[in-house]
């Protein structure tokens, strides 16, 4: 991994101790039990330990860590039949907590959401896709764009206060979007 000492038991600890309670609120979310939360949680820890050597992490441990337990949580309930999944989008809305029935077609709702970026002033609109597409952080985004990292923080909330209002429907999976990028 690629994040300071991580193959130093105390290093590994840390990270532990720092992520373990955003990590299983994130599996309770969609699993919805808490001890099967804390097992996914502690099953993605013990994935890493025994990785530690080979696992090469480039968008930093909370993105990865994130996305990890949300996945092994999706195939969780999807193995325990709870849920079958018709499509990625019904995925993502599952692990969001968004009911079915109050999306359209994949197509409209990745329309909807590109089309509402594709309105954002040309700055805006750069910063937030270097931002959740790229994984950059914003101090990366202040250098490459000569900005500071102050307008990069502002460019960013303006920007998700622009998507709420545009795609409503999608507040809640903005805002899962915003949690895994920082």
């Amino acid at each position: 991994m690629n994040q300071p000492n991580s193959r130093d038991p105390d290093s590994f600890e840390a990270l532990f101790r720092q992520h373990y309670p955003a990590l299983c609120r994130i599996a309770y979310g969609v699993v919805e039990n808490e001890e099967t939360a804390k097992d996914i949680v502690q099953d993605f820890f013990l994935y890493c330990w025994k990785k530690k050597e080979e696992l090469k992490i480039h968008s930093g441990f909370v993105h990865y860590a994130a996305r990890a337990v949300k996945n092994a949580s999706l195939n969780f309930i999807k193995r325990e039949g709870r849920i079958k999944f018709e499509s990625p989008m019904e995925l993502s809305a599952a692990a969001s907590g968004i009911p079915d029935e109050t999306y359209e077609t994949d197509d409209s709702r990745n329309a909807a959401l590109w089309a509402a970026i594709a309105r954002l002033p040309k700055q805006r609109r750069a910063v937030f896709l270097l931002s959740n597409r790229d994984g950059l952080k914003y101090a990366d985004i202040a250098a490459q764009l000569d900005i500071s990292v102050n307008t990069v923080k502002t460019h960013i909330k303006l920007a998700y206060q622009y998507l709420r209002k545009e795609c409503g429907w999608m507040v809640r999976m903005i805002g899962l979007i915003f949690f895994f990028t920082k």
